[in-house]
């Protein structure tokens, strides 16, 4: 997901490779052996078994293609939307202003490699989600769908794989002699598979569906199914899985549960930032089926769940109105999620719309956002306070961090640089340090608090000591307040927590070239200005500066001696030509200075 998304070569995308390449040979052998939620299932198939519970597949035909949309949008989304719907809204914006241009993940970030990872829990989620995760994909995935359920109705990887299943040779075949279509095979399987009859219809399973675990071979009486490779069922002629027959819900039952399941899904999905793709796929699979065992109860018939009866002939138990309420109770939940969902999105794309330029409006005299643009600032402001806690006045039932940075920049847009801090400070809390958004923060606290800014970032960069945009920042504001004898201490002592000779020390030792410089103490400077030189000798600007710095110092010799560096990197500048000419004068090279000013 991490390439798809960002480009990053890894671990897993090795092991997704090596997957679906086994996969178009040996099938879902990985479904049956090598995953830890199937592995999970099968445990609470038992648990449930040894508790009396026995469970029963729920069949919908139309849910069981979600795990290819569910595929889809989890590895081909983030490519298709990169280079497909982003530039192609963008034109079509262009033309008619009444279609929104999509801005995003457009930009392809190139591939890098990441083999190795000091943030192994950074992709995890917390307790709290991972427990009610691991409930649902498991114990009542399969209460509630069956065995496997969770792989049938929310499983991505599946919707990949199941495609090229049908092109594998490796399949559960049959030795016809042996068969006598007993169906212990079809009893045992727990993918629901119809095996005795696939096997003699076609010779081999065919469905899908089989993921190769292997327990039709063992519990065969007759020894008569082995794993073994034959025709796939893409290259034989009306190879349908014996199962279609199994489907009871008629056609304007199963597009009112498709409906019902991408309320569900996409109302869940992304929610407050919490409910990752499968979690949600698992919450809206059984909240589908909720809803169809409760509109069940509507039926003049006898309606049981496990034993347990929800409907009887004088009429709904207190168990079916539990049920119903419930139903309603989760529906309303997730419209009211849906609802906060595209205020999120909308808050961010009014956000995207206040295009001012940063640089002017973190400026010292800012830029603040008038007219039409202030006004898409404050509904911004208020539809994203709707969308803020019950408990912060809001209407919804927890925080969206999405949107954190969105309300911060239209504050700071309107010159409400104190009301956007604490949703910057949020940002980074929640989603960790970065860079950008760091230094952005700095800036903000320049203008709201410049008394309290510089305390600011000396414990930001002490614990961040290689921040380059905070380093840049603090240097530079430091410069502008005219303290450049503290900019000489900090500095000095930053180098002790960089690595010497590195990108950050070579910065930190161009700040002290030019802030010695600035508080005379000349043959400091110099000796910074050489250290740096000797790390990035091509660099013409910093030898005008150093022969400026030895011009104070009254050393004339070493003033034309740095000019001719400079003069032998630049080539056709004629801004940096007329300050090597001027050095070249001052220091008593007036020939060739001169000739200089002629070629200029």
């Amino acid at each position: 997901m991490a390439f798809f998304r960002d480009g990053v070569v890894n671990l897993g995308l090795i092991l997704l490779v090596l997957m679906l390449a086994s996969t178009a040979l040996l099938g879902r052998w990985f479904c049956g052996w090598g995953c830890h939620v199937l592995l999970l299932q099968d445990g609470c198939s038992k648990l449930l078994h040894r508790f009396g519970i026995q469970t029963k597949p729920f069949r919908s035909r139309s849910l069981s293609h979600v795990p290819f949309l569910l595929g889809f949008l989890m590895f081909f989304w983030p490519p298709v939307y990169r280079w497909g719907v982003s530039p192609l809204s963008v034109k079509l914006n262009q033309h008619y202003q009444w279609i929104p241009a999509f801005a995003g993940n457009e930009t392809w970030p190139g591939v890098t490699y990441e083999f190795t990872t000091s943030e192994f829990w950074r992709s995890f989620p917390s307790f709290w989600v991972a427990v009610p995760f691991l409930l649902i994909c498991s114990l009542f995935a399969v209460w509630f769908l069956g065995s496997k359920g969770f792989c049938f109705y929310a499983c991505p990887y599946g919707g990949v794989m199941a495609p090229l299943d049908q092109f594998a040779p490796g399949r559960i075949v049959v030795d016809d002699s042996k068969c006598e279509r007993c169906g212990v095979c079809t009893s045992v399987c727990t993918s629901h598979v119809f095996v005795h009859k696939e096997v003699h219809d076609f010779g081999s399973v065919v469905d899908m569906n089989c993921m190769k675990c292997g327990d039709c071979i063992e519990a065969c009486p007759t020894e008569a199914l082995k794993f073994g490779f034959t025709v796939p069922p893409f290259f034989k002629k009306n190879a349908k899985p014996a199962r279609e027959s199994a489907f009871r819900i008629s056609r304007s039952g199963e597009y009112a549960l498709l409906v019902v399941w991408a309320i569900f899904f996409f109302g869940f999905h992304g929610l407050y930032n919490i409910f990752p793709l499968l979690m949600a796929g698992g919450i809206a699979a059984i909240g589908t089926w909720l809803v169809h065992l409760t509109a069940k109860t509507f039926q003049p018939k006898t309606v049981k769940f496990s034993k347990l009866h929800l409907r009887k002939n004088s009429g709904v138990t207190s168990l079916g109105w539990s049920a119903r309420i419930l139903s309603l109770a989760l529906i309303a939940f997730a419209g009211h999620s849906l609802w906060v969902r595209f205020e999120s999105r909308s808050i961010q794309d009014m956000a995207s719309q206040v295009d001012l330029d940063k640089r002017l409006v973190f400026s010292s005299t800012p830029l603040i956002a008038t007219g039409e643009m202030a006004l898409v600032c404050n509904e911004c402001i208020a539809r994203h306070q709707k969308i803020q806690p019950i408990a912060e006045g809001g209407l919804a039932f927890a925080s969206s961090p999405p949107t954190w940075l969105a309300r911060a920049w239209c504050h700071t847009a309107l010159g409400e640089w104190s009301q956007a801090i604490p949703f910057v400070e949020k940002h980074l809390d929640y989603f960790g340090f970065r860079d950008d958004v760091a230094g952005d923060l700095g800036l903000l606290r320049q203008l709201a608090a410049p008394q309290e800014a510089e305390v600011w970032y000396l414990d930001q960069l002490s614990v961040h000591p290689q921040s380059v945009r905070l380093l840049e920042d603090f240097t530079r504001w430091l410069e502008r307040q005219g303290k450049a004898s503290t900019m000489i201490v900090f500095c000095r002592e930053h180098r002790d927590r960089v690595a010497p000779g590195g990108p950050i020390d070579l910065f930190l030792m161009r700040r002290l070239s030019l802030a010695t410089a600035q508080t005379g103490e000349l043959d400091e400077s110099v000796v910074w200005f050489e250290r740096t030189l000797n790390i990035e000798p091509n660099n013409p600007a910093a030898w005008l500066r150093l022969a400026e710095v030895h011009l104070q110092r009254g050393a004339l010799d070493s003033v034309v001696a740095s000019a001719r560096k400079a003069r032998a990197l630049v080539s056709d500048d004629p801004r940096l030509l007329t300050q090597v000419m001027r050095m070249l004068d001052a220091g008593g090279a007036i020939e060739e200075a001169a000739a200089l000013r002629q070629q200029l």
